[in-house]
């Protein structure tokens, strides 16, 4: 009996370390921000010629803002000798919020809406010459070619580039990674319509895109449709100028099935410094935003980031952002104009 125990636990422990244990992984960053700006809103009757004017002003207020904070597991299964099965599930987490709250009748009722909520989770197999291929809830690969965006944390206009498609999360995907040959990789995607109103596209789309990355310079171009909704094209490069300075830019050209294509450009330069600091300035401008004419947005920013450590990184940053907007509905014209600016800094920490 005891020679039959000891086997047993002798086969758990050698199925146990066949088994690789996931990684934990995440971070957490919050920032406190404080945003203001005023909205200028002008209404003409094109008939009458007669127009009104109004203005709003947001003198703003702080607040305290989760950036990107994630949880997750991942790891990998060897299945052969080249092939691995790769897996990730990787949930979002506001560390300033809860799944409680407290209404205007003091009452505390349940909000479960913002903890947990999925971020790149998939499955897929690996092959050392051919390959991955991911199944699952994924990022589109557009932004696998971003080299130019530099801004991070609760800055005004959000953390990505402007342009209207930015690496948005797709249900039902699946994507494609080739394995690097001289520095190139290639990259596919293609999302399914399942006819779920959850889905961020409800329509099949198609991505397919390349980078080159070897050392002091990143090239990369991209492309994501949707049939006659919507398609993206992007180009975007960095190039290191010296060991301490790095200068970035973007391109994207997206068709929304209007008269006018959306043009959105980024430039971008980051500075390493004696010290731990690294200024980082960003400059966004992007025409017919959505396919819209007289829609147009415009952002400057400038920071700097602290290593503390590998983990830790403090932030400072400070935008300015305009934004103009025109519609026509029947004989009635709107005019909308928005100029603001936000000030924030905080801590991120990565485990």
């Amino acid at each position: 009996m005891k020679k039959l125990l000891l086997a047993s636990a002798i086969a758990a422990l050698s199925v146990s370390a066949a088994q690789a244990a996931p990684t934990v992984y995440g971070k957490a960053f919050l920032t406190l921000d404080l945003n203001s700006g005023d909205t200028d809103t002008t209404t003409t009757n094109t008939t009458t010629n007669t127009s009104v004017k109004t203005s709003t002003s947001d003198d703003g207020r702080s607040q305290l803002n989760s950036n990107s904070s994630r949880i997750g597991l991942k790891g990998s299964e060897a299945l052969t000798a080249n092939t691995d099965l790769v897996y990730q599930l990787e949930y979002g987490i506001d560390v300033d919020a809860g799944d409680e709250y407290v209404d205007q009748q003091g009452k505390r009722t349940k909000n479960k809406s913002d903890q947990f909520y999925a971020r790149d989770t998939y499955v897929g197999l690996a092959n050392a010459q051919y390959g991955t291929v991911l199944a699952g809830r994924l990022s589109a690969i557009d932004g696998e070619v971003d080299y130019a965006n530099v801004a991070s944390g609760g800055v005004l206009g959000g953390d990505g580039v402007l342009a209207s498609i930015d690496a948005p999360r797709a249900n039902n995907s699946f994507a494609y990674i080739s394995p690097k040959y001289n520095d190139l990789q290639f990259m596919a995607m293609y999302v399914m319509d399942e006819n779920d109103k959850a889905d961020t596209f409800n329509r099949d789309v198609f991505g397919i895109g390349a980078k080159y990355e070897m050392g002091a310079m990143n090239a990369g171009v991209s492309y994501l449709g949707g049939g006659d909704d919507f398609k993206a094209l992007r180009v975007s490069g960095n190039y290191a100028v010296s060991p301490a300075v790095t200068v970035g830019a973007l391109y994207q050209m997206s068709d929304f099935d209007t008269d006018d294509n959306e043009n959105a450009f980024t430039i971008s330069g980051e500075m390493a410094t004696a010290t731990p600091w690294t200024a980082y300035a960003q400059g966004d401008m992007v025409s017919n935003v959505e396919g819209a004419s007289d829609a147009d947005a415009f952002r400057v920013l400038v920071g700097g980031k602290y290593a503390f450590n590998k983990a830790t990184t403090g932030h400072l940053y400070g935008a300015y952002l305009n934004k103009e907007n025109t519609t026509v509905e029947n004989t009635i014209k709107t005019k909308t104009d928005f100029d603001g600016f936000g000030i924030g800094g905080g801590v991120e920490y990565k485990f």
